[in-house]
């Protein structure tokens, strides 16, 4: 479907207008909806979802503050697990499903999509950020924006400009050398026209283990928005980020069974003229990102909010083959807007909206080089492929959300176009080590070209939030959520043409064959709270179509990836607060989640994985975690002990990664000196008791061979020291 123009309205409905705000406690997060006793975080009646403030940013993540997935980790059915101890290399699942960088947005934007590179998650300094929101289960259709919310969406959001002059320092030390330098200015209102923040950053550290750079970092950051004088209100944020960092060398299953002997494998360094040598992988990314916000009053009851968005992605990332060396060069964009129409109705609100992104692949790679070991001389162009038409997607949607006495209800209504990229792949014999703008110019000879796929997705949701009383409610929804397409099988498919002489019409079919992942979830909540105590519990249930995996088909007798499976999760989470003494809160998350294929998978011409009611690959059964805050005359004493259950290595649950307990902990400092100054001292340690586990398995949905996997050992005991001074 071809589109000339782009008309954009909203229209929305909330009839309830929420304040977040963790209290000074550190209780979990509350929203107070009208007179509803703050039970809940959950500002809509569509999904789960919850709230981690700054306060619980800054308490729980502490002193290493690289990365905000340890603080939205304590949320149950959030399985965040860390290769390193600054979480710049994270596992990142929520109720089971992977991300690959999908479900990440800021400020409710899909700046960052599928593809190399960090993701949202490190492209922002984290003391920037002021709350993120969870979303589990069903999506609201004016959220889950970009290559899908299948798995759960994280939403960052910035701390905006300060009305007030201020300034912040920060200065960050840790194990692996790690030494982070930031600074940030508020220059306060500027004569009731505008507000402005900068900031800037400098992050280095070394691996935990091996030879490299966990990361070495240089950011920058900056924010305009209006000020409370003005009737249109608007905001605009900058962010440069220049990222270098070395990978982890994974373990077999044999060694993963004997990690006293080799937890501190890794990449070597002696012999360049080998596949593992450790300057061999790694990555080296620029990223530019600007995105805006303008939200225009038209009357009492009516506003129109744009929200455009755009990012650049410069760099490249290097792996090996058994013979050479695989530079994958990335220099892509990545733009679009949001547009809302709102009008106010009695207790509630009507929103119309319409989503438009375009973003040029990768996914899936378009520019590979083959180099020299030992000499990085270039030897030849792995593949040389024109973007002749970017991914594309077009969504109108529509929310509507009302209250009736104590019960909210919410509905919307979202419908996806998704376009897949074109594809033109050409012969590369003669073209030596230029651009790609160069070679693309010096290339005559086509292969083959993949044509554009446009697929329609209809996602509904629904939902209801009933207050039984001042201190209990029960909560129910349903919604239809989608992911990005098994992009995978673009890596393979210019191997298919030179290697195994497929025909154009082949790989088109091919192509044909991978659509987006859609799942129906459902959830069902009950909360109680008092002033001292508070739970929340859901039952929860998605059923799955066309999930992703090499799967074998019998038409082209070929075995390649495709999205073809059924799968199903289930399962129940439990959050708990408990006020213990005024100075002592105790929080519990526990899950349970079963998540498995409902059918048996072929994966070749006459074999068959017995995968029906199996768990996935390194998907706990059961993960849960227990956190702490004492305050004992102003030092706030955290230690959290986390828990992840027995996972496979394979489909058919033959060969298993054992549990493991961490615990960390951490210690906060506040002195005020008046005038708004203010000095911060935090100290903490990551497993605390120096555990030896595997934190990742990485492995297919499909893999029945544990030999395929690779597995990641979890990071080693870090202590880290840092110190600011606002003023």
């Amino acid at each position: 479907m071809k589109y000339k123009s782009l008309v954009m309205h909203t229209a929305l409905l909330l009839l309830i207008n929420s304040d977040t705000f963790a209290d000074e406690n550190y209780d979990l997060p509350e929203v107070d909806i009208e007179t509803h006793n703050n039970l809940t975080d959950n500002d809509s009646a569509i999904g789960s979802k919850s709230v981690t403030t700054s306060a619980e940013i800054k308490l729980f993540d502490s002193a290493e503050l690289i990365n905000p997935y340890k603080a939205i980790s304590l949320e149950p059915g959030v399985d965040i697990r860390f290769n390193d101890p600054l979480g710049m290399s994270i596992t990142h699942k929520i109720r089971g499903k992977s991300d690959r960088n999908v479900g990440e947005t800021l400020e409710g934007l899909p700046l960052k999509g599928i593809g190399p590179g960090g993701g949202l998650s490190t492209m922002v300094d984290i003391e920037n950020i002021d709350y993120i929101n969870v979303e589990k289960g069903a999506i609201k259709a004016d959220s889950g924006f970009g290559y899908g919310s299948d798995n759960g969406m994280v939403d960052m959001n910035f701390k905006a400009p300060s009305s007030n002059f201020s300034t912040v320092i920060k200065q960050v030390f840790g194990s692996d050398s790690l030494s982070k330098t930031y600074m940030r200015v508020d220059t306060g209102n500027i004569e009731d026209t505008a507000k402005i923040f900068i900031s800037g950053s400098y992050t280095d550290a070394d691996k935990w283990k091996g030879e490299g750079k966990a990361t070495e970092r240089k950011n920058f950051e900056f924010g305009i928005a209006s000020t409370s004088k003005q009737d249109i209100k608007w905001e605009l944020y900058g962010i440069y980020n220049d990222e270098k960092k070395h990978g982890y060398q994974g373990l077999t299953f044999e060694q993963s069974k004997d990690l006293s002997e080799y937890k501190d494998l890794d990449y070597q360094t002696d012999d360049p003229a080998k596949s593992d040598y450790y300057d061999y992988h790694r990555q080296d990314f620029e990223t530019y990102a600007i995105l805006g916000k303008v939200e225009v009053p038209l009357s009492s009851k009516d506003s129109f909010t744009l929200r455009p968005y755009f990012l650049h992605d410069k760099g490249k990332s290097w792996s090996t083959t058994s013979t050479n060396i695989i530079e994958w060069i990335v220099d892509h964009d990545t733009y679009g807007v949001v547009a809302e129409y709102a009008h106010k109705i009695d207790n509630g609100k009507i929103k119309l909206g319409y989503w438009y992104q375009e973003d040029e692949p990768p996914g899936p790679p378009t520019t590979r080089k083959l180099r020299e070991f030992g000499t990085y001389e270039f030897s030849a162009w792995e593949r040389l492929i024109d973007v002749e038409k970017n991914s594309i997607f077009h969504a109108p949607y529509i929310t509507a959300e009302k209250e009736f006495g104590n019960t909210v209800v919410e509905a919307g209504l979202k419908y996806l176009w998704l376009s897949t990229p074109t594809l033109k792949s050409y012969d590369v014999t003669g073209i030596g080590d230029v651009s790609y703008e160069s070679a693309l110019s010096k290339a005559n000879n086509e292969e083959f070209t993949l044509n554009s796929n446009t697929y329609e997705v209809f996602l509904p949701n629904i939902g209801l939030t009933h207050y039984i009383n001042d201190n209990s409610y029960i909560r129910a929804s349903y919604g239809r959520n989608y992911n990005t397409p098994q992009y995978g099988l673009g890596g393979g498919v210019v191997t298919y043409y030179r290697k195994m002489h497929m025909s154009e019409d082949t790989l088109q079919d091919m192509w044909d064959n991978i659509k987006p992942e859609e799942s129906d979830n459902f959830d069902i909540g009950y909360g109680y709270g008092t002033s001292t105590w508070k739970t929340d519990t859901t039952l929860f249930y998605s059923d799955v179509k066309n999930v992703a995996g090499s799967f074998y088909d019998p038409a082209l007798d070929f075995t390649y990836q495709q999205n073809m499976a059924k799968a199903q999760s289930y399962g129940a989470e439990l959050a708990a607060s408990y006020k213990v003494l005024d100075n002592l809160n105790l929080n519990l998350s526990l899950t349970y989640n079963k998540y498995e294929f409902k059918e048996d998978v072929e994966t070749s011409a006459g074999t068959t994985i017995k995968s029906k009611g199996q768990q996935l690959p390194d998907v706990p059964e059961f993960t849960g975690n227990l956190s702490l805050v004492y305050d004992y005359q102003g030092y706030k004493l955290s230690p959290i002990l986390r828990y992840l259950g027995k996972r496979y290595a394979d489909v058919e649950n033959k060969y298993s990664v054992d549990p493991y307990w961490l615990l960390d902990f951490s210690v906060h400092k506040e002195y005020s000196f008046g005038n708004k100054k203010r000095l911060d001292l935090s100290f903490s340690v990551t497993n605390l008791l120096d555990e030896e586990y595997i934190s990742t398995i990485s492995t297919s949905d499909t893999s029945d061979d544990e030999a395929k996997a690779t597995y990641l050992v979890g990071a080693q005991r870090s202590l880290f020291f840092s110190v600011q001074y606002r003023f």
